[in-house]
């Protein structure tokens, strides 16, 4: 049986553009939209296709591992965050 713990962060940002092609959005045009053979618009074609990707996956396995998942308990407040009750 295969057990792990997986965190599911990510958290980066990525700002690019063709400096040769600066209207080239991968999401919109695809691979259609390069222009030349541009190598810089590949990358960035390539770069949404595995950003998508492991969306996919992820949603996969969240799918899949949800019946043998199990729902993790709230923890408890630490001392002094909450009033005590009045006696």
């Amino acid at each position: 049986m295969l057990k792990f713990s997986y965190k599911k962060i990510i958290r980066e940002r990525v700002n690019a553009k063709c400096q040769r092609h600066p209207r080239y959005n991968p999401e919109r045009d695809g691979r259609e939209g390069i222009k030349a053979s541009c190598t810089t618009c590949w990358q960035l074609y390539d770069l949404d296709q595995a950003r998508t990707r492991l969306d996919s996956a992820i949603r996969d396995f969240e799918r899949r591992a949800a019946p043998w998942s199990t729902p993790t308990k709230p923890r408890r407040p630490k001392f002094g965050d909450h009033p005590q009750p009045p006696l």
